[in-house]
């Protein structure tokens, strides 16, 4: 527990920032007035150009989806965005984004989402049983692509890497793992 009077709340953001010279610098302005504790993991970020990535496939574009094209939108890549809620493609659509209306798992659309010119899938929809399917159908058509799976349980990531899939992100995986890193830093903050 914060000790009476601390104004400190707990943050589960994370933040880009620079090690140089001994000194840790966010990328990005806070405002902590009174510092934070801070977990520092090491990245192998590598400078990629947006010409040798190509076009990127997102299906889904709730939260995990946004975020994902966040990403390259910042970095001034191509995407394309597979959605079956036609009230999302229509808004993304009248923001000028590239949107195909459809189901990711059936191989027409992801071949008019283009994937035979696409070097990254990531499939963020919460369906499990159309993301495995998706996997498989897109390894079919296009051998080469990089897929990244989202799946609620561990036990459908080992099949959807079983099938195809470059990395799987397990929903059960991430909570178990915001549960840990949150509990280790109001651990690390409490009176003794």
């Amino acid at each position: 527990m914060p000790q009476q009077g601390s104004t400190r709340t707990s943050r589960s953001t994370e933040y880009l920032a620079t090690f140089r010279d001994g000194q840790v610098a966010l990328d990005s302005p806070v405002n902590w007035p009174d510092g934070t504790r801070l977990v520092v993991k090491v990245a192998d970020l590598k400078t990629i150009s947006p010409e040798d990535i190509g076009l990127v496939i997102i299906a889904g574009f709730g939260l995990a989806g946004r975020w994902v094209a966040d990403i390259f939108d910042r970095h001034s890549i191509r995407y394309v965005i597979v959605e079956q809620n036609a009230a999302t493609v229509a808004t993304q659509r009248g923001l000028g984004r590239n949107v195909v209306q459809g189901d990711v798992s059936d191989p027409e659309t992801l071949r008019a989402a283009e994937i035979d010119k696409a070097s990254i899938l990531c499939l963020t929809i919460p369906d499990e049983p159309a993301v495995l399917k998706a996997v498989e159908t897109a390894r079919a058509l296009r051998p080469g692509i990089y897929i990244v799976a989202r799946t609620n349980y561990s036990s459908a990531g080992m099949q959807a890497a079983r099938l195809g899939a470059d990395e799987v992100i397990k929903a059960e995986q991430a909570v178990a793992r915001q549960f840990y890193e949150m509990l280790q830093r109001k651990l690390a903050v409490a009176p003794s």
